[in-house]
């Protein structure tokens, strides 16, 4: 008799493989134990003939669950010890190794399949999920994932439930963390404008009802809130802007199945596939002309973002809406994270929704939905979160210390480095208030915590832009840790991702074209469109745009004409820019109009800060 214990590294946890590895040790006859451990890894310890040890071992690689992936597997002869049977033991927090964060999974078939068979115990069920799908990240407290570690330790299984968490022969659910039936799961409440809770015996039937009736309506998802309304109606949609302060920005729409999404996208193959895969993002699509949809969900705009339920809860929702087609965007107020508490959608969307629809599974880590477009042929994230978040992204180079990254300014995601792997945070977005800055710092704690890494042993690295909201939490985590601090310069970032992404040698060195708005540069200057040199030790700027005069320095960004004006000065007189400005009616796009522009004409050669941006 021989014995192996191995250790696996990867997306292992919160996917079925401890059952699994139940399964195959059992069928090649060997005895053990495999258990999660800290740091999202899993350990096994397998002991019986050698024959039925191989065979163990290729079913290991070829059979393993499908959201399952393995990064790295560590195997070692070991002393037999002698146990009599294969057992799931009891999870330890002990970090031995680190591994993936499993991120949430978009609801599978055989799961809406139970949800819409009136035989199903989870008829109707909007929270019902298996070993291939379900909440995951946005539920878990700490590593490992045990349900005594996720939100969903609020719900104890019931009979049946604990019946098949318990049966190894029941594939989707055996030794599954986050499983519950209506008997014991989480329940759905509707709440009327002033957050007092409406008497129905179905909350989603009624909820469904109000928004056919041209209701808005706040709704609680997997990572946070949507705002829920018909998107078919042009009088509902300016409505929802108009609400939400939110004049032209595109919606994000969630379409019952394939078939609607293609009656107002052209969908070709490559969208599908992204459409119908487990994350199911928000995919950006060409717009057919003429279709059902409001000409104000994106205006002059030739495509839309659409997306597939990814919760049986949304399903439901839609299989009951007259287009089975809604909007679903972010349920916050502008610049304000999504809000997951419902102290806070009630202060955040008093005034916006008429009604709401809660659940009572706490939210542990904020979440907004992923959104990707092709770009010649390839899937390019505009944000990157629900159902990626928090993979890792392996790159070619083993960090010697740990880093702690605060990302930039807009549309931004913190990151931890070590090992040889970035783990990014999920999307925070623009930090321009102290409760995107609280976020950030959380979502880079929750990373920490669970990876074992302490925050006075790391590297911090921020923008060099010494007016970053984010200074504030690295000042704070100076003082208080006494953290090492490295600044480094916006583009040059940019251009050490592109790197990292596409796993570049750092032996080799690289001319990076950087196509920026802006970013604070070496000499002072805002920089932006640049033509950069790069190795593993060294930075150069070698080329960049023609420096142009920013009136007002940043004021520019939020008001481009101070821009423009900054160009026209090159070439015309003051009297000539004013003419232009007032002919082409672009003097509205400054608050004190006409004197605002005379005053910036007066003291524009007084402007130092000058700009290399692309715009």
């Amino acid at each position: 008799m021989k014995a192996l214990m191995l250790n696996i590294v990867g997306i292992v946890q919160g996917v079925g493989f401890r059952p699994f590895i139940y399964r195959i040790a059992v069928k090649n006859h060997l005895k053990g134990y495999v258990k999660n451990i800290g740091g999202s890894g899993v350990e096994i310890y397998v002991e019986g003939e050698e024959s039925n040890l191989r065979k163990f071992l290729i079913d290991l690689k070829r059979l393993k669950p499908k959201p399952a992936i393995i990064d790295n597997i560590s195997i070692k002869n070991v002393r037999p010890i002698g146990y009599d049977k294969f057992i799931i033991l009891k999870s330890t927090e002990k970090i031995y190794s680190r591994s993936v964060i499993p991120p949430d999974i978009g609801v599978c078939e055989e799961c809406l399949r139970e949800v819409m068979d009136r035989r199903s115990r989870w008829y109707n069920y909007p929270f019902n999920s298996c070993a291939v799908c379900g909440p995951r990240f946005t539920i878990i407290e700490k590593t490992p994932y045990d349900r005594k570690n996720t939100s969903m330790r609020e719900f104890p299984l019931c009979e049946e439930c604990l019946k098949e968490y318990n049966d190894p022969e029941n594939f989707r659910r055996f030794h599954i963390q986050g499983i519950s039936c209506p008997r014991c799961g989480p329940r759905l409440f509707l709440y009327n404008k002033d957050f007092a809770q409406i008497d129905v015996s179905d909350p989603l039937d009624e909820a469904a009802k109000l928004l056919n009736e041209g209701y808005i309506l706040a709704v609680k998802g997997l990572g946070g809130y949507h705002i829920a309304a018909l998107a078919s109606d042009d009088e509902i949609v300016l409505t929802l802007r108009r609400r939400k302060n939110r004049p032209r920005k595109p919606f994000a729409l969630m379409a019952l199945n394939l078939d609607v999404i293609k009656k107002i996208c052209i969908v070709n193959e490559q969208y599908r596939n992204l459409l119908k895969s487990p994350q199911k993002p928000i995919v950006i699509m060409p717009k057919r002309e003429n279709s059902i949809i409001s000409k104000y969900i994106a205006p002059n705009l030739k495509t839309l973002g659409v997306m597939l339920p990814y919760t049986p809860l949304h399903y439901l929702l839609l299989r009951k809406i007259m287009d089975k087609i809604l909007i679903m965007t972010s349920g916050n107020r502008r610049g304000l994270p999504i809000a997951i508490k419902e102290e806070d959608v009630y202060k955040q969307l008093k005034g916006v929704v008429d009604f709401f629809l809660v659940h009572n599974r706490k939210i542990v880590n904020r979440c907004d939905d992923s959104v990707i477009r092709i770009s010649d042929g390839r899937p390019i994230f505009l944000r990157r979160s629900r159902g990626y978040a928090p993979l890792w992204i392996n790159i070619g180079l083993k960090l010697n210390s740990y880093y702690v990254a605060l990302g930039a300014h807009l549309s931004t995601a913190g990151a931890i480095g070590f090992e040889n792997k970035i783990v990014l945070t999920q999307y925070i977005g623009d930090i321009e208030y102290l409760e995107v800055l609280d976020f950030l710092e959380k979502s880079i704690l929750f990373l920490l915590k669970n990876y074992g890494i302490e925050l006075n042993k790391v590297f911090l690295i921020k923008d060099l832009h010494p007016q970053y909201i984010s200074n504030t939490l690295a000042e704070k985590w100076i003082q208080k840790y006494d953290v090492k601090l490295m600044n480094v310069q916006h583009h040059f970032a940019h251009i050490a991702s592109v790197m990292a992404e596409n796993k570049l040698s750092i032996d080799e060195k690289y001319i990076g074209i950087a196509m920026d708005g802006t970013g604070y540069g070496l000499d002072g200057n805002i920089w932006g469109g640049e033509i950069l040199e790069i190795d593993f030790n060294n930075l150069r700027r070698i080329g960049h745009l023609e420096y142009t005069t920013m009136p007002g320095g940043d004021f520019a960004i939020k008001y481009p004409v101070r821009m423009l004006i900054g160009f026209l000065h090159k070439k015309f007189t003051e009297d000539e820019i004013l003419k232009i400005l007032m002919e082409r009616d672009l003097i509205r796009g400054l608050p004190k109009r006409l004197r605002e522009a005379e005053i910036i004409l007066r003291g524009i050669k007084k402007y130092r800060i000058k700009t290399s941006s692309m715009g």
